[in-house]
């Protein structure tokens, strides 16, 4: 009888698992530093236009901060839920676990 690991990997289910949770460590991510580099540039910019402009709304920036701190938490669930799931699996990182069922995955259907 086989075990779970086995069966995940022969299935490829693992590898299409750390792909989706990769992608939304990426998505979660780039929006979590999308919104605090957005006004970030906005200020800069203003700060540019109207010489020595300091923004005195700092609870303003601080939610948006703390907003953001969220999807960044979310993006490091992601990508701890990928990194446990490929080196339970496959004993290695997220990337090499997909190469390794890439490999797999191309190699069976050759055959």
């Amino acid at each position: 009888m086989r075990g779970l690991r086995e069966t995940l990997a022969e299935s490829h289910i693992a590898g299409v698992a750390v792909a989706v949770l990769l992608l939304w460590a990426i998505f979660w991510g780039l929006q979590g530093l999308w919104v605090p580099l957005y006004r970030f540039i906005g200020v800069l910019l203003t700060a540019i236009d109207i010489f020595e402009f300091i923004p005195r709304d700092v609870t303003q920036y601080g939610m948006v901060l703390f907003m953001s701190s969220f999807d960044l938490f979310n993006a490091l669930v992601a990508l701890g839920g990928a990194w446990l799931l490929s080196n339970w699996v496959y004993g290695v990182e997220p990337l090499r676990g997909l190469r390794e069922c890439h490999a797999r995955f191309v190699g069976r259907n050759r055959a």
